[in-house]
């Protein structure tokens, strides 16, 4: 149509030949262009429309593999939750109290005796709870490995404001076995730095297997604090287990040990202190 109405226009004005070509040549293009871009449009628009469909097939997908995950994270929870601990332990941890929050440590050291065989256990790291940020594995580089041969698997159960780590041993423990776990929780005493005083919570709840109260045969705890004029302060609020004196070592470093010597499934909670705006 806009051909033959272009070429009727032509003819009753009388263009010159070669203008009247140069015209129908532009429209004939400008006709091609609008098919190719009305081709390519309707083209664009049903692609978009396949993709959405794909996207809300894939995400239907991804949410009931995240569901069937959760279950069986849950049901390793439930497991772990109800067996009683068939193993008892010495434990010693290193809190480190940093310059800054890079150097923040946690460093824990256990003898497990196992009764009469261990494969996995779990556990919760120390970590950043004045926030309501999410603390995942990688983030506060946890490390796990036995003194002697063997491996020691770490796999998060948890990873929320809180992290729950499940811990499998290769091979499993059947002797007393010395391993250790370390990590950096980035930010842990941010508060302490900032105003001068901060608390750290240990639940030391599970019964065991022999219906004592306690998995620990003995606690200890160190805390290291930067080096300061003045000595920092540490107390168990409940006044359970001796705490010594700060003592400072070569480095500047302050140093305070807690100690339990008969743990009985307690809530620990020391208030700790130390003076704010450098040594």
């Amino acid at each position: 149509m806009l051909l033959g109405l272009a070429s009727g226009v032509a003819q009753l004005a009388e263009f010159p030949a070669r203008i009247a070509q140069w015209a129908l040549t532009a429209v004939c293009l400008a006709c091609l262009l609008y098919f190719v871009v009305r081709f390519w449009q309707i083209a664009f628009v049903l692609k978009i429309r396949q993709l959405r469909g794909e996207v809300v097939e894939k995400t239907q997908a991804l949410a009931l593999q995240r569901v069937g995950h959760q279950r069986y994270l849950d049901a390793i929870q439930r497991i772990s939750d109800r067996e009683k601990p068939l193993f008892q332990e010495t434990l010693e941890v290193t809190v480190t109290v940093g310059a800054d929050d890079d150097s923040d440590r946690i460093v824990e050291k256990r003898v497990t005796t196992p009764g009469p065989l261990l494969t996995h256990r779990t556990m919760r790291p120390i970590v950043p709870t004045y926030d309501d940020r999410i603390v995942r594995l990688d983030d506060v580089a946890f490390k796990a490995y036995r003194q002697t041969s063997g491996t020691i698997t770490a796999l998060p159960l948890e990873q929320t404001r809180l992290l729950r780590v499940w811990m499998i041993f290769d091979p499993a423990m059947t002797s007393p076995t010395e391993w250790q776990v370390e990590y950096r929780p980035r930010g842990l005493w941010r508060p302490l730095r900032e105003r001068g005083w901060d608390q750290l919570v240990w639940e030391d709840r599970l019964p065991t297997a022999a219906g004592t109260p306690s998995a620990f045969t003995r606690f200890q705890v160190t805390f290291s604090f930067p080096e300061n004029a003045k000595p920092p302060s540490v107390k168990e609020r409940e006044g359970y287990g001796v705490i010594e004196e700060p003592v400072r070592g070569p480095s500047g470093r302050w140093e305070m040990v807690w100690r339990d010597e008969k743990p009985a499934g307690r809530r620990y909670i020391w208030d700790l202190t130390q003076s704010v705006g450098g040594p």
